[in-house]
């Protein structure tokens, strides 16, 4: 069983995928099409990694159009390609190796419906889950991975995406991005729901935000760490590099976000987001919903006080010492 495809794939009929996202249905000849039959399993935007019954999805590349790939996908078993207008009249060329039958979707900008489409392919997955994401300039990877522990310690099957892989129910799955590709990453939540997985907690790119790697995803919690000045060579500025950080805390990607108030960025996304907002900080006197006191660093990790609402610690101010079960390993 594949750890990246659901062992028991859903089974979407082509026109349904096509009225869903309003795409014209043709044959790679360039001739109107009904679609049939056609049943979709997957959604692939590699033709080297196409499974039987895929769409493959040939976008424009930076050198190449990924319609060039195409005969490969359909040879390794795609049953449609769904394309814009440059990749349709690359698969109508004579040489194109394309079956002038094949059925093909076209639409006007196939990156910008990818997210939602692969959650429709394979069926909504992320809905049956308990989402978490995390963005910040640092610290994604540890956040992530204690909380993947903390969830599994309180006895619920968890699963982590991010930079050193993918984790799921303690079963580690090799990826490739820190954010995997849409289509990556609602076969990797389609797996989770199979393996009755009850929370993902996952780092979120700002380039995966910018480029739409996680839409179809509405998060449950969103994280916001911090923002410092790397990946400038992505973002032409910081303020670009904040805004696409600040994306994810929006009504269409998250339900509530968690924004610490020690990080200037921070301080202000938590006056600026357009959904609740809860708080964090090391720092009592930010005057956030959460923030820690006595913390004692040790070889076996930190010892520490938190402070929740109305000024609830957590353990008890008489306790010198956090027990085992409240440790937070650095």
């Amino acid at each position: 069983m594949s750890d990246l495809r659901p062992s028991t794939p859903v089974r979407t009929a082509l026109t349904d995928l096509a009225a869903r996202f309003a795409a014209t249905v043709l044959t790679a000849g360039g001739e109107e099409a009904s679609a049939g039959a056609v049943e979709v399993t997957g959604l692939s935007l590699s033709s080297q990694r196409v499974e039987p019954g895929d769409l493959y999805a040939a976008l424009p590349g930076a050198r190449v159009h990924g319609a060039a790939y195409a005969a490969d996908a359909c040879a390794r078993g795609a049953v449609a390609v769904i394309t814009d207008a440059a990749g349709l009249e690359l698969l109508g060329r004579d040489d194109s190796g394309v079956a002038a039958t094949t059925p093909v979707l076209l639409v006007e900008e196939p990156r910008t419906i990818l997210g939602r489409l692969a959650a429709e392919v394979y069926g909504r997955p992320s809905a049956a889950l308990r989402m978490i994401g995390v963005t910040g300039t640092q610290g994604k990877t540890t956040t992530t991975l204690l909380a993947e522990g903390g969830l599994r310690r309180a006895g619920l099957r968890a699963a982590v995406i991010g930079t050193v892989g993918t984790r799921i129910d303690g079963h580690d799955v090799k990826t490739s991005l820190t954010t995997p590709e849409a289509p990556d990453l609602h076969g990797l939540f389609a797996v989770m729901r199979e393996r009755e997985v009850e929370v993902c907690a996952m780092e979120v790119s700002s380039h995966a935000l910018v480029m739409g790697r996680v839409d179809g995803v509405v998060f449950d919690v969103a994280v916001f760490l911090n923002l410092g000045r790397d990946h400038l060579d992505f973002h032409p500025t910081v303020e670009d590099y904040y805004q696409a950080k600040a994306s994810l805390f929006t009504p269409e990607r998250t339900r509530l976000g968690l924004v610490n108030l020690d990080d200037e960025h921070g301080r202000r996304l938590a006056a600026e987001a357009p959904v609740p907002v809860r708080t964090f900080a090391l720092d009592p006197a930010r005057g956030a919903d959460w923030s820690v006191t006595d913390v004692v660093a040790t070889a076996e990790g930190s010892d520490l006080v938190v402070i929740g609402p109305d000024g609830v610690r957590i353990p008890d101010r008489k306790s010198t010492r956090l027990n085992s079960s409240h440790r937070c390993i650095s």
